[in-house]
């Protein structure tokens, strides 16, 4: 049976600076790149036989693919459903600059709903593109498959396949270069074994 393995990117020059990335192709910095070798280095034991890799197009996401497959045989493949979800005009904004550009849609995404403007992709359709992508994927392969993506949407997919509310904070963010796993529940459905493995550790 498939499992379906979550990674996050590792850190971007943005993603340090708090700049919101969305859709933007924005590369990994030395932090990113160091974070996707350690991802390698706990997902591999984790991992069964001959893993299928699939990252979202975006430079990102297809270098921590790169990075985490290495010097093995893994093949990897791109699909852009995977892509970051799309921000319109808050991309490289600040938190800050989002709040004083955007009050009341900066207050609504602060208590967990969404923002109303041109450009914004939302949830439902976020994750509908990432649920397709994965059940797409998992009809194709016979091992594990290790989705290469993003903050946003890859939890978006986690949510939708856990069958949790896509609002609010249900689920805790993932990390730059950690993952989750997902494993066929008996009963139907997915069940969330593992989550944001190899995240730093959060102290109060």
């Amino acid at each position: 049976m498939t499992r379906i393995f979550v990674v996050r990117h590792g850190q971007t020059d943005w993603n340090l600076a708090g700049r919101l990335q969305g859709s933007s192709d924005i590369p990994l910095n030395g932090t990113g790149r160091a974070q996707a070798r350690a991802a390698a280095s706990s997902l591999w034991p984790a991992l069964g036989p001959r893993p299928t890799f699939v990252s979202s197009t975006l430079d990102r996401a297809v270098e921590t693919a790169r990075i985490i497959i290495g010097d093995t045989d893994a093949s990897l493949h791109q699909d852009a459903r995977l892509g970051e979800r799309r921000y319109g005009p808050w991309e490289g904004l600040l938190a800050t600059e989002r709040k004083e550009r955007f009050p009341d849609d900066h207050a609504a995404w602060s208590a967990g709903l969404e923002p109303d403007f041109e450009g914004y992709e939302n949830h439902a359709t976020v994750a509908a593109r990432m649920t397709a992508a994965a059940h797409e994927w998992t009809a194709r392969v016979d091992g594990d498959l290790v989705l290469v993506a993003h903050g946003s949407s890859g939890r978006m997919l986690l949510l939708a396949l856990l069958g949790l509310p896509l609002h609010g904070r249900t689920l805790g963010n993932l990390e730059n270069a950690a993952w989750s796993r997902l494993v066929a529940s008996p009963a139907g459905g997915w069940s969330l074994e593992r989550h944001n493995v190899g995240a730093p550790a959060v102290t109060a």
